[in-house]
């Protein structure tokens, strides 16, 4: 092989190498700024259903404003939901957000089994974070919770679960009627579906 040879085939690698550098620079470049802009839908999508929830609550006397009745998650997939409370009442209310599955036993008896925010229970598929601590709204004044529902990779069937809005006193204490039931400011009943 002569020396001239040698050098085209060196220049040749040279510039095959810089090639390849700057097309891989741009690729990265074009998935970097794909990611962003998913994230960047995904903060708008999410800011929209919280501004719908707040217009739903708005112009209606809907106490709990949650928008389905059935929630679709693949298993193994973590999920942002929001709820929505408004105070339809003339004073300040006072309340708490409780989550609870609806069961079913082998005698047909139903039953609630209480979640509590991040609790991982043997048997149980999901689990549920939200902001769980007292919290109060003046009259008319509306708020968006949000709530992420995570699912293992064994999750399948559907499952039904109840939202609480739990009245409080301003001391943080629950509310009970008469014969010491607790008292539920709005309820909400919806469906988790695993695929």
């Amino acid at each position: 092989m002569s020396k001239k040879a040698a050098l085209e085939l060196s220049i040749n690698a040279i510039v095959i190498v810089i090639l390849a550098m700057t097309l891989l620079g741009l690729g990265l470049g074009f998935v970097r700024n794909m990611f962003k802009d998913i994230g960047d839908t995904t903060s708008s999508v999410q800011d929209q259903v919280r501004e719908q929830i707040l217009d739903d609550l708005r112009t209606g006397d809907k106490k709990l404003s949650f928008p389905s009745s059935q929630v679709t998650i693949d298993s193994g997939d973590e999920q942002l939901l929001a709820m929505g409370v408004k105070n339809v009442d003339p004073r300040k209310l006072f309340f708490r957000v409780v989550f609870a599955e609806i069961l079913k036993d082998e005698t047909g008896t139903t039953r609630t089994d209480i979640i509590l925010p991040g609790d991982k229970v043997e048997g149980r598929p999901f689990e549920l974070l939200w902001d769980s601590t007292p919290q109060s709204l003046g009259p008319a004044d509306a708020v968006v919770i949000p709530v992420t529902l995570k699912t293992d990779k064994t999750a399948t069937g559907t499952k039904l679960l109840k939202i609480s809005i739990i009245e409080m006193d301003e001391f943080g204490n629950d509310m009970a009627d008469t014969s010491g039931l607790t008292v539920e400011y709005a309820t909400k009943t919806f469906f988790v579906r695993f695929v």
